[in-house]
């Protein structure tokens, strides 16, 4: 699919949903993240962006995410920092879930992380 635009798809694992819009990847939490659910996170990343042209920019919303394990949380981090991962904005964010994405944006290579209150202004800075 090089070189052609991908304008919606959907794909559902482990109560996962990533939306993708031209390089850009709604992904949706629900419920807590363990190990086995950020491997699979990580593989549907990795092959959305062999998928597309550039690196894939996320919307991470966390409205409805529980807590995240140790495991998951490191492979998130290594998620963040794949070469062919651009700009990820998080959505959606309750006092714990900032807890744990400050940690992950802490530690993690990509510092083009921020937070935002809407899924619009997100999709904006996407888009700069």
């Amino acid at each position: 699919m090089t070189g052609k635009k991908l304008w919606i798809l959907l794909i559902k694992l482990l109560n996962v949903q990533f939306f993708v819009h031209p390089n850009i990847a709604y992904y949706i939490v629900i419920g807590e993240d363990t190990e086995e659910k950020a491997l699979s996170v990580k593989e549907c990343h990795i092959k959305l962006s062999n998928m597309i042209e550039g690196k894939l920019k996320l919307i991470v919303d966390l409205t409805n995410g529980g807590k995240s394990s140790p495991e998951a949380r490191k492979i998130f981090k290594e998620l963040s920092e794949l070469e062919r991962t651009g700009k990820i904005a998080l959505i959606g964010i309750h006092p714990v879930a900032r807890v744990i994405a400050s940690f992950v944006m802490g530690i993690s290579k990509n510092k083009d992380m921020r937070f935002f209150k809407t899924k619009e202004e997100a999709l904006a800075w996407l888009k700069e």
